[in-house]
Formats: structure tokens, sequence, C-alpha cells
């Protein structure tokens, strides 16, 4: 079974790397994404990241960490 796209129902091509649903060409964006941040030299943060990540346009990827106290 082919995936098809969570807006129009055509074929799908790529899905979201935020959340994961699938998207046609028409319906897709691109968004930055980060895959990992660390301390390089001289103490400066450095981040890994990804500039054109396949997003949907209709999740909403979070500006910053969401604290989740209740899995300690």
């Amino acid at each position: 079974m082919a995936a098809v796209c969570w807006v129009c129902g055509k074929d799908a091509h790529a899905s979201c790397r935020f959340c994961g649903r699938f998207v046609c060409k028409e319906h897709s964006s691109k968004q930055p994404i980060f895959l990992g941040i660390y301390v390089g030299a001289n103490q400066t943060p450095k981040a890994i990241t990804v500039a054109d990540a396949i997003w949907c346009g209709l999740c909403r990827p979070q500006p910053e960490p969401i604290e989740m106290p209740e899995l300690y």
C-alpha cells in the first residue's frame, strides 16, 4: 500500500521530519532541524543541523525543550 498525503490524499513523496505525516510535493515545506548540540573548543556551543528538512507545515515544532519531570 502506498503512502498518501495527509492533506490531499494524493501519493506522498516524503514524510515530515518532525511529526511523521506523509505529504506530497505540493504540500511539503522545508525547515531547519537541530540534530544535536555540544560544547566545542573554547567552551563554544555548536550545533549539528540539517537546513532543508521536510516539514508538513501542519505540526508545530516547539522552539524550546519541554520539561517532563514525570519521567524521573
